[in-house]
């Protein structure tokens, strides 16, 4: 019996690639496929890095190119400050010679393919979403549910601006649709990524493993603290809990609230905008992540990451 079938949408980036690598240590969930976009670095990095990925941890998924850049007129952002030059901190994997092809007929033709509903995860910018939306709406509705990786509520201050959580702020207009479009969302924000805090003291097993997989990790962790973003060692697990939830839904408690995002402020582009009341014309429209099992959430992450650094070997 297979697991839950997903599709990845990402832009590696540290945190993807971590989320990348449980996606694929985790038997609940069978890979579709991995869409690349823009974000952290730009698209030819982070298409470069998810099927280098994908070859590392054995993932035989078709790779796709998707957006290069935001919708409309806005610039593209990045976090080379976070995420290096390279998107992996610096770190060097061999390159993949896989074949790449384009995103959206990728994403497309693997949610019309799939004999089972589909779960898209998305750890980065909306902008590939909400391009299927306008261009395959009837695709869009097939999915089961969007598990979104972006926002946060209003007391938790942002990690692109004050308002703005990165995701949402390099493509607020789409991230606006998506919210729009009325596909069940699952939106796992700052809020709750604040919570999976994961530092070298809880990867034990992956520690004593001592293979690829656990000095990547090593190198992920050491460079998110150089950049400046560690908290006491700790990395925030954006991406992974993502991932995890799509995993596991118990992981987190979720609560249902309607969620708009703010595309066109000076100060304030790309804040997710949690209505906490319940009233005419602003029903739910996502389930926001409100907390998170921590211990059982860092228990998974070092139980899988070692298994799969077993399999991968040195």
């Amino acid at each position: 019996m297979t697991g839950r079938p997903i599709i990845i949408d990402t832009d590696p980036g540290v945190d993807d690639a971590l989320a990348i690598m449980l996606a694929a240590a985790s038997p609940e969930v069978d890979v579709l496929g991995i869409i690349a976009v823009a974000g952290n670095v730009g698209l030819d990095k982070t298409s470069a890095n998810a099927a280098a990925l994908a070859d590392l941890v054995g993932l035989a998924c078709p790779i796709g190119v998707g957006a290069s850049g935001p919708l409309g007129a806005r610039e593209a952002e990045s976090a080379e400050h976070v995420h290096g030059g390279n998107g992996l901190g610096g770190y060097v994997l061999p390159p993949s010679s896989r074949a790449k092809v384009p995103g959206l007929s990728l994403l497309s033709s693997l949610i019309e393919a799939s004999t089972e509903p589909v779960t898209v995860v998305t750890i980065g910018p909306l902008t590939d979403i909400a391009l299927l939306m306008a261009e395959n709406p009837a695709a869009a509705r097939q999915v089961e549910r969007f598990i979104v990786m972006g926002g946060g509520t209003l007391d938790v201050p942002g990690n692109a601006t004050p308002a703005a959580e990165f995701n949402f702020y390099a493509d607020p207009e789409a991230a606006a649709r998506v919210f729009a479009f009325g596909t069940p969302i699952t939106m796992v924000g700052l809020n709750a990524t604040h919570q999976a805090l994961v530092g070298p003291e809880h990867l034990p097993r992956l520690r004593q493993s001592g293979g690829r997989i656990a000095h990547l990790v090593e190198h992920i962790l050491a460079d998110y603290e150089r950049a400046g973003y560690g908290m006491g060692g700790a990395m925030e697990m954006h991406d992974p809990l993502a991932v995890a939830v799509a995993i596991d839904p118990t992981l987190v408690s979720t609560a249902p609230r309607h969620v708009d995002v703010e595309d066109a402020g000076r100060l304030t582009a790309g804040m997710a905008v949690v209505d906490h009341r319940y009233r005419p014309g602003s029903p739910p429209n996502a389930d926001l992540a409100v907390t998170v099992d921590v211990p059982r959430f860092r228990t998974m992450l070092d139980e899988r990451l070692a298994d799969l650094d077993t399999r991968v070997g040195r």
